[in-house]
């Protein structure tokens, strides 16, 4: 600004220095920087640029605050924000100033006449909306030590797999005070705390062993049900779930499904997987809730537990690499059998291989669930055919 006043000439119009000259003289380190500031200074109404082919005009105008920049103009902005009294002064002062020599009209009388009909359309104010009531009770925000805050397996995701203990290290290796938002965390009538959202969070702070305290809200929840419901609703409006943090979750919640397809696994002699990862996978257990769930909504609880109780007897020992595919596929011979079909020629044909040679037949099958379930389903059917009757000895 300073070099540009030098450069003044008649109203205030600059003859038209072009970038470098501004640059030398200014000390700039390059002629980006130039328009930079021109255009900065253009922005708080310092100067008027106008363009002539590749040259300029600038027009500048009078001082306001200080000279150097406009932080004046954005301290009293802010200022005026948070002090409406007084900007409401300082607007009519200005305001009379532009006004003056113009002959204002007399301040409306008051009277008792009926309100006219203004001319212009005033938008009516709405009625404030009315909420729902906030459920809970506001919860306090502490610090707590990591030794304190305790972690309930009912409902809460499995740690033992690969990454989620790469993201535990992660998290501890690279610990950020900046990042690390509180923890969610329930206080139970005992007085105890349990971690509701933030596992990895506590899991690092114990890893890492100095860090004295992690922030907490800590909320009062009416039992370990609600507590799951919680875990839920946050983890499914934040991210997906994978389909057994979900399952294991609904049954701490109380979920009548979860529970009953739970029922079905253990009477069967299995039970419920922690892990979606097949590598992961050990003898006895059961990890596809989701197709038991299906056919349980569609043909009932006994289709489901003899399907479980045949793949139990078959593969006790084994782990069941096509399970998913296999139980679907059994349930779809018990619900529509070839003519004469014999279930104990069918056991005996299931143990004619072991889960692995029985999951080898839908590797070259590239779509998923109910088309897999069918394609085995025939190489049931052909085994099957295989099979020699066993004469009826009555």
């Amino acid at each position: 600004m300073t070099y540009l006043r030098h450069t003044e000439k008649s109203k205030g119009t600059v003859a038209g220095p072009t970038d470098l000259q501004i640059k030398v003289q200014a000390d700039l380190p390059s002629e980006k920087r130039v328009l930079e500031i021109l255009a900065d200074l253009s922005d708080a109404r310092r100067i008027q640029i106008n363009r002539q082919g590749r040259g300029r005009s600038i027009v500048t105008f009078a001082d306001r605050f200080d000279d150097s920049d406009d932080i004046s103009a954005r301290i009293q902005a802010r200022n005026s924000a948070s002090n409406p009294q007084k900007t409401a002064v300082c607007d009519t002062v200005a305001r009379s100033k532009e006004l003056s020599g113009i002959t204002l009209p007399p301040p409306a009388v008051k009277t008792a006449a009926k309100p006219q009909k203004s001319a212009v359309y005033t938008q009516p104010v709405a009625a404030p909306k009315k909420w729902p009531a906030a459920k809970g009770n506001p919860p306090s925000v502490e610090n707590r030590n990591p030794s304190e805050l305790r972690l309930d397996d009912s409902y809460q995701r499995s740690t033992d797999n690969g990454a989620s203990q790469a993201l535990i290290r992660k998290i501890a290796n690279g610990w950020d005070w900046r990042m690390c938002l509180p923890l969610v965390v329930s206080k139970r009538d005992d007085g105890s705390l349990w971690v509701i959202d933030g596992q990895h969070r506590l899991a690092a702070a114990l890893l890492r062993g100095d860090i004295p305290f992690l922030p907490c809200v800590v909320g009062i929840y009416g039992s370990v049900a609600d507590e799951a419901a919680m875990f839920v609703a946050m983890n499914r409006a934040r991210k997906p779930m994978n389909r057994l943090d979900d399952f294991h979750a609904a049954i701490a919640s109380g979920d009548s499904e979860a529970i009953e397809i739970t029922r079905l696994i253990t009477d069967a002699g299995f039970t419920v997987s922690r892990k979606t990862g097949s590598q992961s996978w050990v003898p006895g257990e059961v990890a596809f809730t989701s197709a038991i769930a299906k056919v349980l909504r569609k043909h009932g609880a006994k289709i489901c537990a003899d399907a479980l109780r045949t793949m139990q007897e078959a593969w006790p020992d084994e782990v069941l690499n096509a399970g998913a595919s296999m139980f679907t596929a059994l349930t779809k011979l018990a619900i529509s059998p070839p003519d004469g079909f014999d279930p104990d020629r069918m056991f005996r044909a299931l143990l004619r291989r072991n889960q692995r040679e029985w999951a080898s037949f839908l590797n070259e099958t590239k779509s998923g669930g109910d088309e897999r379930a069918a394609q085995l389903r025939q190489v049931l059917l052909m085994a099957y055919e295989e099979e020699p009757e066993v004469a009826d000895d009555h």
